[in-house]
């Protein structure tokens, strides 16, 4: 099954291109939070689609992004999963490298996501944590790091593809540049 990648890159640019900071910012509202939350989010999961299937070099799958890491200081449930300040420890956030696919999957699978704008009123920061890691870390993700995934995926196109068959996994091991 062939899937064509142009489509879905184009998509990331436009995404890409949405949230940049610009000069004038548009007034906040619970429309553009939703639109920016949604756009990211299926920014990610076309990062993680193009990965999975080798639409992109393996520079793109093995690309490690700049977020800021914050441990959890009580359990994380649904009656409290909101309350940032009293659930995290802020003031022992660390900047961490993390895989791109991780961080796409924290998205695609988020508990909870907040979007944040910055004195300038541009996008900021995303606050994210997937399902599975709710009482681990909480993380923050700055929107240049998420404009340079989404531009540098949509803008890679690999020259070739090689194969090598695992009989451990019982299937090929991909990579492509």
């Amino acid at each position: 099954m062939a899937i064509e990648s142009l489509y879905w890159k184009e998509e990331l640019s436009r995404i890409a291109k949405a949230i940049r900071p610009v000069a004038k910012p548009k007034r906040w509202s619970e429309r553009a939070v939703c639109t920016v939350e949604r756009d990211v989010m299926i920014g990610f999961f076309i990062v993680r689609r193009m990965i999975e299937l080798h639409k992109v070099s393996s520079a793109i799958a093995d690309m490690k992004l700049d977020v800021f890491g914050t441990p959890v200081l009580k359990n994380i449930n649904k009656m409290n999963r909101f309350s940032l300040e009293e659930n995290y420890d802020w003031q022992a956030e660390k900047a961490e490298q993390k895989p791109a696919t991780y961080i796409c999957n924290q998205s695609i699978h988020a508990y909870l996501s907040f979007v944040f704008r910055g004195t300038d009123r541009n996008w900021s920061d995303l606050i994210v944590v997937s399902d599975y890691d709710r009482n681990k870390t909480v993380w923050r993700i700055p929107f240049a790091t998420i404009i340079a995934l989404l531009e540098a995926t949509s803008k890679d196109w690999p020259q070739t593809t090689h194969m090598v068959y695992d009989e451990a996994r019982n299937d090929y091991i991909v990579t492509t540049n």
